[in-house]
């Protein structure tokens, strides 16, 4: 009960500030809409926006590492804090530095949702629908790449992360062994698990079979 509350008191603060941040951007006032933010995060977090720009995604989720565990739900409302600080910048022209922070946000959605993040708190799958397509024309780092397989793997659909393994194979020869597995795993489903995925076993037979080829040529 105690957890519920508090995750719904986070939300409400959450909603709340966005909600604001966006009336701000809506008048330009993209520098006191900044500040929101880095309040929001140091009176949520006792965490700072400048910080969090300079560390990699890995290292901030291991600030909400919690014994084995990971404090998903908080990790997140900082992706969420981080998405917001990225349409800000996008907004004022400084896209290198929106698309770097949206990608992180992107890393630390994915890892959330992948370790037991309360999904209606920021609706995580249209969160990082979201991000994904404003990403799309851009590299994601490995790591990235990798939840974003497994988080549509989780999601059943199959076809798209086959796409991204079969990318990351391309890209990355020492990754080949990683996408075989995958697409071996693949041809274990019946075929209408597969059709229900979007795939044909034909489709994973002739994937495995160019992923094969590239591995004996690198």
């Amino acid at each position: 009960m105690l957890r519920k509350d508090y995750l719904l008191s986070m939300m409400e603060e959450m909603t709340s500030a966005v909600a604001s941040v966006l009336g701000l951007r809506r008048e330009n006032k993209h520098v006191e809409a900044l500040k929101q933010l880095d309040d929001l995060l140091n009176k949520q977090f006792r965490l700072r926006s400048d910080l969090l720009r300079r560390l990699p995604p890995e290292q901030i989720i291991e600030l909400f590492r919690l014994g084995p565990g990971i404090e998903a739900d908080k990790l997140q409302q900082v992706a969420r804090i981080l998405e917001e600080e990225a349409a800000i910048y996008l907004e004022t022209d400084r896209t290198n530095e929106g698309i770097r922070i949206l990608i992180k946000s992107l890393h630390l959605y994915l890892y959330s949702d992948l370790n037991g993040a309360t999904r209606d708190i920021q609706v995580l799958p249209e969160r990082i629908v979201c991000i994904v397509n404003l990403v799309r024309e851009y590299e994601l780092p490995v790591d990235t790449s990798k939840l974003l397989a497994a988080h549509y793997e989780r999601e059943n659909r199959l076809d798209e992360a086959a796409d991204v393994w079969f990318g990351l194979a391309w890209e990355q020869s020492e990754l080949l062994p990683e996408a075989e597995a995958f697409y071996t795993q693949l041809l274990n489903k019946t075929d209408a698990e597969l059709q229900q995925g979007g795939l044909s076993r034909r489709e994973v037979t002739e994937g495995l079979v160019e992923i094969t080829q590239l591995h004996e040529r690198k």
